[in-house]
């Protein structure tokens, strides 16, 4: 059967409306997804948008810039505003992972260190050959530690001033970050979200969040990063994950020096072997946990990991960005709180940003607030962040949307999970899953202008057999791609298009299968978002669709890992690039 066509958006291009820092993309079908997956250049030129930090794409990823800098061919370096003082201490980490393939992995002689100045912005360059793109793109791509689309559209016009400052092979010398200033509009976005912060506690904090204990950065995943590099200073142990967590978070932590701990479940039984392994003497730095999780929407139990932290003394970070600040409220038990701003905070998929807000009222802010004092330098645009602060405006209107509209598609595809005639055989949704009582002590209270917090714009729905969620998918007429947050539903096989290349048979084991679609709702009508949901699940039933033999999608995952297949003459070109995993592996 056909795929619906009730989407006019063009292959590749944005949410509408169109504009030149949209951070979505339109990519539809499940063969597209699969493509996509596997590095195939033919979807990779037809990109007009994607989020900035996951690879060069489009056309001018192709071909040089008009002005090139005179010291090294424009298609063989990457650029960031790395505030450390040497621009080598951003991709160490990298250079020194051994998971990575050694065709791939960059060593100290692979690279040179270039520093230059355009419009007085401070830029750090790492020189490179193109057959190490793929390691050097890690710290792009996962890290978030580049700069905006904004800050380039400022300096491009601005190239004329372009001055060269030289190449520096270690520390010494090295000319210091400048750094971008602030302006009103970051002060603004400090205490708004600190006010939402404090907005209808589940318990009266004896400190409030002041604006200066939040820190702005110009990615969710920088602010991650930044957070990282302090705690690990003071506490220098593994980092322990309870749950899913976004693919990009999953590969930093994956090559941290010092080890990751997962517990994929985040189950009782999972807290208990923690528990088991800190009595035995095991170290953590801290407890790291999306609450709710990303994509399968699991809730880690807080409070007992607080009472585990409490004898310990690691910390808890909670990254809130599915539920949001304006449903959960996580100070009670977390350190600090972490924050997409990129998501629903800014609503329009068309910034950037993330944000850091440490406790007052947590044992650990006396250790971590001088830190945090001294070693933060802005990174955030002025211009972002005048643009996440118009965005964040209708921030609490509109998620009352958000969650009801989730709220609705998830109700109605719960029925037809409970139906034993339909191949749906679960909602991933908070209200509808085991760990919803670790969750419920966390919703903020009732209040006028936000009624009835909820869970969130997202969950996921998962079907029997590989063939049959293709048939769904390929009949959901919502845009298709990846994000969250927007102001329009999106819809994407998240699992088979992210980790499909990245240990499938590991991440199905806790609950990430390849047979699920992932919903992202928006501020559309109610019963328009129900409907689009019954047309696909009456594509699905009249398709009839059974499984095919050796049609198990996990068993077709891992065979795409195993090899790279070239199929040329206009048709699909599959390569060694891992677009969502980074590695190239």
């Amino acid at each position: 059967m056909a795929a619906a066509a009730a989407i006019d958006t063009p292959f590749g291009h944005s949410l509408p409306p169109e504009g030149p820092h949209t951070v979505t993309m339109h990519a539809p079908g499940w063969t597209t997804a699969l493509r996509f997956r596997d590095g195939d250049l033919t979807i990779i030129n037809q990109l007009k948008s994607i989020y900035p930090r996951f690879f060069p794409f489009g056309p001018a990823a192709q071909v040089p810039p008009p002005r090139p800098p005179p010291f090294l061919p424009a298609e063989s370096y990457l650029l960031t505003r790395h505030p450390s003082s040497s621009p080598r201490l951003a991709y160490r980490r990298d250079i020194q992972e051994d998971r990575w393939r050694k065709d791939k992995r960059l060593k100290e002689e692979d690279m040179k260190y270039h520093v230059v100045e355009i419009a007085d912005v401070r830029l750090y360059a790492v020189e490179f050959h193109i057959s190490k793109m793929m390691g050097a793109i890690f710290m792009w791509q996962h890290a978030g530690l580049t700069f905006s689309t904004r800050l380039a559209e400022h300096l491009l016009p601005r190239a004329d001033t372009f001055v060269y400052l030289g190449e520096f092979q270690d520390e010494q010398g090295v000319p210091t970050p400048t750094y971008l200033p602030e302006v009103e509009s970051h002060e603004l976005l400090c205490k708004r979200i600190a006010g939402l912060l404090m907005r209808a506690c589940v318990e009266e904090p004896k400190q409030p969040v002041k604006p200066d204990d939040v820190y702005l950065y110009q990615t969710g995943m920088a602010a991650i990063v930044r957070f990282h590099e302090i705690a690990v200073k003071v506490r220098p142990f593994p980092v322990v994950v309870f749950g899913a967590v976004f693919h990009s978070t999953w590969h930093y932590f994956e090559e941290e020096p010092a080890g990751m701990k997962h517990y994929g479940q985040c189950g009782d039984d999972d807290v208990n072997e923690f528990g088991k392994y800190l009595e035995g003497g095991g170290k953590c730095s801290y407890v790291f946990t999306e609450f709710p999780s990303n994509p399968v929407l699991v809730s880690a139990d807080l409070i007992r990991l607080r009472q585990l932290a409490q004898r310990h003394g690691f910390y808890i970070v909670v990254d809130e960005t599915v539920g949001s600040f304006c449903n959960v409220d996580a100070l009670p038990v977390a350190d600090a709180v972490i924050t997409s701003l990129t998501k629903s905070f800014s609503g329009y998929a068309d910034v950037m940003a993330g944000s850091v807000a440490l406790n007052p009222n947590a044992a650990s802010y006396k250790d971590l607030k001088p830190i945090f004092t001294e070693a933060f330098r802005n990174e955030l645009f002025a211009a972002d962040a005048s643009h996440l602060l118009k965005n964040s405006d209708d921030y609490l209107p509109r998620s009352v949307i958000l969650n009801r509209n989730a709220a609705a598609m998830a109700a109605y595809l719960q029925t037809q999970a409970e139906d034993p005639k339909v191949p749906l055989t679960k909602v991933l949704y908070p209200g509808y899953a085991s760990s919803a009582a670790n969750l419920e002590p966390f919703l903020r209270k009732s209040t006028r202008d936000f009624p009835e917090p909820g869970y969130g714009c997202l969950f996921s729905v998962e079907f029997e057999t590989a063939e049959q969620t293709k048939t769904f998918y390929d009949n959901l007429a919502f845009h298709q791609g990846p994000h969250l947050g927007a102001h329009m539903t999106l819809t994407m096989p998240y699992n088979a298009m992210v980790l499909g290349r990245s240990d499938p048979e590991y991440h199905a084991s806790y609950g990430l299968s390849p047979n699920q679609i992932r919903f992202s709702a928006g501020l559309e009508d109610q019963d328009f978002l129900v409907a689009v949901c019954q047309k696909a699940m009456t594509a699905l039933l009249e398709a009839g669709v059974q499984v095919k033999e050796g049609g198990d999608l996990a068993s077709e995952m891992i065979a795409g890992a195993a090899g790279v297949e070239a199929m040329v003459a206009g048709e699909e070109v599959k390569t060694g690039l891992d677009l969502m995993g980074g590695s190239g592996v």
